[in-house]
């Protein structure tokens, strides 16, 4: 005997009637947070939003794909490198994170299983490098120096924690610097985090 809902629909009948449109739908995309050794792995943005900024690789999921084959995907598309270890962090939720419209981001903390590998911007990036990073933890905020060459910047991401959240979870905002494009540096901060674990 098939299940009726409420209105006396089985599931099939319900599906064939379903109307997807009903609700506005956020899309989800993928940042990858690419360590080796005590650098990261940073793009330069070759299109809007964002334009010319440093971002971390990344890119929309596709309908058919996980969001840890998108990273892989999105990692290879844009810099050529694979073989790497992942490990999915918390999503980035607020909604106003990007001007394009509601995106939700699905990082990941990874390193690289070939530490030879060379990065190679391609898609679009328009550069792609390994950045050394070092950082200054005070316990309620990471002062963030990123360095290449003669290039160097830095700034600031505060940890705090939002009501109704279990003690010790914290959630994070950039506070003063030159940061990475959009909340980037919210990002690399919960993934320096994750990786001191």
């Amino acid at each position: 005997m098939e299940l009726r809902d409420k209105n006396g629909l089985t599931e099939a009948e319900f599906l064939a009637q379903y109307d997807a449109s009903r609700f506005e739908r956020p899309s989800v995309t993928v940042d990858i947070v690419l360590f080796r050794g005590d650098s990261v792995l940073l793009i330069r943005r070759a299109g809007h939003p964002s334009i010319g900024k440093l971002a971390f690789p990344g890119g929309f999921v596709d309908p058919h794909e996980t969001v840890e084959e998108a990273a892989r995907r999105e990692l290879w598309e844009e810099t050529h490198v694979k073989d790497i270890l992942c490990k999915q962090l918390p999503v980035q939720s607020k909604p106003d994170r990007d001007p394009r419209t509601r995106i939700i981001t699905v990082p990941f903390l990874a390193c690289m299983l070939d530490e030879n590998q060379e990065a190679k911007a391609d898609d679009d990036a328009s550069e792609a490098k390994f950045w050394k990073v070092s950082a200054k933890d005070d316990g309620k905020g990471i002062a963030f120096t990123l360095c290449r060459e003669e290039i160097s910047f830095s700034f600031e991401v505060e940890r705090y924690t939002e009501e109704g959240m279990f003690p010790g979870v914290f959630s994070y905002r950039v506070v003063g610097g030159e940061s990475l494009a959009g909340d980037h540096g919210e990002i690399l901060a919960r993934a320096w985090d994750e990786r001191k674990k």
